[in-house]
């Protein structure tokens, strides 16, 4: 915090986001942020570089939301832009998520005197090829040149990033705290055998599903793989896909390959995918890599049993055989043998879909999230007024 600041004044800060997805990150956000609002001792404002349901969801907030559209600047304008805006409205904090904007921001923020930069590392690089991986990886070492040099402190939200962020930055700058979920828009809307119908699923149809973007480290193929080792095996297993991404053309093509039209079905994005967890009997997360999911989180919240694989931060919230079972990564008969277990078992899925919503309500919470986000804003503050 600037010296000059006055005791017990609120605490300007500043997120800073691409907005341009409706995906982890984007729930992060708006969860973080309307905890974190209802606190009295902070003053949040939100500058995206997208407008899209992020924003919208943002403007319902008592807060002020501005978009610089990447659509219709470089990212030298971005930068001005943003340095403009931090001028005027001088945070304390700006408040960083994705590798674009935590660069430009931090680099704007540092330029025209704010006091803090927090980073948040939402997960790890995900593996792309082509021109996307030299952009990616470009992306990633000026971002660990900024943040190395500009960002106090880096928020890892889970333990597994947080040991990874720690290797490259030192124990002290980084600070774990864990993705929550905001359990009061956490609601169903359409009844469970209203939407199977809709969706002409039967109403006693073993439904296996899964909810996430269409690309590769989501681990889609190889939960494909698995219902076709259950379908050959002979047992009746439908899987809802719902979410949309690059991978969609190739996956469906996988579907036909192996034979299984009849036993999948591809929703395409849904804005409102709590109605589609809800009426699926088992949840699967095949990620081969994650932070803390919150779609995994919302699964449990709303008590569906889980199969996710054992990968980054899934672990410390899915403990196996009591809030959910863990498959073993890109492992298609690991995955089929306890969604087997599963759909075979209702008192066991039963049992874990109810200590899955226990778990979320004492540990993954948006409230908890902010509570422990505010607590670091006012250790940075002090620190920096002690200097």
């Amino acid at each position: 915090m600037d010296k000059s600041k006055t005791v017990g004044a609120r605490v300007k800060v500043c997120h800073v986001a691409m907005g341009d997805l409706w995906a982890g990150a984007e729930v992060h956000l708006l969860a973080l942020l309307t905890y974190l609002v209802r606190l009295e001792k902070l003053d949040c404002s939100v500058i995206l570089f997208n407008e899209g349901r992020l924003a919208a969801e943002l403007r319902k907030l008592s807060l002020s939301v501005v978009v610089i559209s990447e659509k219709t600047h470089n990212p030298l304008t971005v930068a001005y832009h943003l340095a403009k805006i931090f001028r005027t409205i001088r945070p304390d904090i700006v408040h960083t998520h994705k590798y674009k904007d935590s660069i430009l921001a931090t680099v704007a923020a540092r330029c025209i005197g704010v006091p803090h930069v927090i980073r948040v590392v939402h997960g790890m690089p995900e593996p792309f090829k082509g021109l996307s991986n030299v952009n990616m990886s470009l992306y990633t070492i000026v971002d660990r040149l900024v943040v190395g040099s500009l960002v106090d402190k880096i928020i890892a939200v889970s333990s597994d990033i947080e040991r990874a962020l720690v290797r490259v930055y030192g124990a002290t700058r980084v600070v774990r705290i864990h993705n929550g979920i905001d359990l009061e828009i956490v609601q169903v809307r359409t009844a469970r055998l209203e939407k199977r119908k809709e969706w002409h699923l039967a109403e006693t149809a073993m439904l296996v599903g899964t909810v996430g973007r269409l690309v590769p480290v989501k681990g889609h193929a190889v939960l494909l793989e698995a219902i076709d080792i259950l379908h050959r095996s002979h047992r009746a297993v439908n899987l809802l896909i719902v979410g949309d991404g690059p991978l969609r053309g190739h996956l469906e093509g996988e579907v036909r390959r192996l034979g299984l039209e009849a036993l999948v079905k591809f929703t395409g994005h849904q804005a409102e995918s709590y109605d589609f967890i809800n009426m699926m009997d088992v949840f699967v997360l095949p990620s081969l890599h994650e932070g803390i999911p919150m779609v995994l989180l919302e699964a449990l919240a709303l008590q569906r049993p889980v199969v996710a694989t054992r990968v980054g931060g899934i672990p410390e919230v899915i403990e196996h055989g009591r809030t959910g079972l863990l498959a073993e990564p890109a492992d298609a008969s690991s995955l089929a043998r306890l969604i087997q277990q599963l759909s075979e078992d209702p008192t066991l899925a039963a049992s874990i879909g109810n200590a899955g919503r226990t778990r979320v309500e004492t540990e993954f919470t948006a409230g908890t999230m902010a509570g422990k986000t505010a607590e670091l804003y006012e250790q940075v503050c002090a620190l920096g007024a002690r200097r």
